[in-house]
């Protein structure tokens, strides 16, 4: 028997979200959370989603009607992008609790509209911000932390593959474009590692190789009033990709291509380097460039292993102990409303705009 006391859950949208990830993801919290319904118009899809899961879920096609369900404490959000808004607003507005998806918006006035909701209704909405619990991205932070890169001065970010992707993730009417789909958790990820406010922000959006109307490709550098930047990349256009991250300082440099392990090389933090300074003259034919200083490389390859176990699926957990013990989300509204402030801000006066 199960020691927690299981959040029950009204699932809407049985889709590659809700069915693909969510789904699998509830069954690693160990009694934690259990579906008790789901709600789909394509009832055949709420139909397979029983046939997969342990208990069978009251079954709805009416949103509406799954809201009055008594049984359901939560309701997780993952329908299509530009419904994300009002079916969280209509939750919270029903008395339940609220797990929505990325993007959570799709304009930052819909985000504004729901921080007002949140607002109205405190303690009752929760952001699926789930790759903040990416354990590379947290085991990179703290080798950020401890120093032996020395002063970070900026931060490749990439997301790459090729796809003549055709679904509606491809159509800007349907909320669709990299912003809005891998979007939220880089740009997430690249306003935390800034560890800054900004102070500029470059960008550019292209179509290369899906064939809707909406970008596969971007681009967004991020420059931090601490001097740090952060060169985001997210493609469904390149063949050849990228390390997944590159993280640079004035001691060494950070390299991951596959997310389980990391590359690095810097000075032995123990090497006090020597006091030399700039000559204007030149120096003897013979001299070869630099200084005659020896540097202390330090090279290794570690596993991704970060000091708190994580992973993606953790939000949950974090979620059962906001709802059933009132310790505080780690992901707040207004780290939200940042994400769509960028995206919007990066579409604006581009094709892909949303107009």
């Amino acid at each position: 028997m199960s020691e927690f006391k299981p959040i029950k859950i009204g699932l809407v949208g049985i889709g590659r979200a809700g069915y693909g990830m969510h789904l699998g993801e509830v069954g690693r919290t160990e009694g934690r959370f259990e579906f008790v319904a789901v709600c789909d118009t394509d009832t055949s899809r709420c139909e397979e989603f029983n046939k997969k899961y342990e208990h069978q879920c009251r079954i709805y096609s009416d949103y509406c009607e799954m809201l009055k369900d008594p049984e359901v404490e939560l309701v997780s959000v993952a329908v299509r992008s530009p419904d994300h808004t009002a079916f969280a607003i209509k939750a919270i507005e029903a008395g339940k609790y609220v797990f929505l998806e990325k993007p959570i918006a799709i304009s930052y006035k819909q985000a504004l509209e729901l921080k007002a909701a949140a607002e109205k209704y405190p303690g009752k909405l929760f952001l699926r911000h789930n790759r903040r619990f990416e354990p590379c991205y947290n085991h990179i932070r703290e080798v950020m932390a401890s120093g032996i890169l020395g002063n970070v001065y900026q931060i490749r970010l990439r997301r790459h593959n090729y796809q003549r992707r055709d679904d509606w993730q491809t159509i800007i009417e349907c909320g669709g474009g990299m912003l809005n789909n891998w979007g939220p958790h880089i740009i997430d990820h690249s306003l935390h590692l800034l560890e800054s406010p900004v102070k500029s922000v470059w960008s550019r959006l292209r179509k290369i190789a899906a064939v809707g109307d909406a970008e596969d490709h971007l681009t967004i550098i991020f420059e931090g009033e601490n001097g740090r930047m952060i060169d985001m990349e997210i493609s469904g256009g390149v063949a050849i990709g990228e390390p997944v991250y590159m993280v640079f300082g004035d001691r060494g440099t950070l390299v991951s291509w596959n997310e389980s392990e990391l590359k690095l090389k810097y000075i032995n933090p123990e090497q006090k380097l020597m006091d030399i300074k700039a000559k204007k003259e030149s120096p003897p034919i013979t001299a070869s460039f630099g200084n005659p200083e020896t540097l202390e490389w330090i090279e290794e390859t570690i596993p991704v292993a970060p000091s708190s176990h994580c992973d993606t699926w953790h939000i949950w957990n974090h979620l059962y102990d906001a709802i059933r013990n009132g310790v505080p989300f780690p992901i707040t509204i207004d780290e939200g409303l940042e994400v769509v402030k960028y995206t919007e801000m990066v579409k604006k006066g581009t094709e892909f705009e949303v107009r």
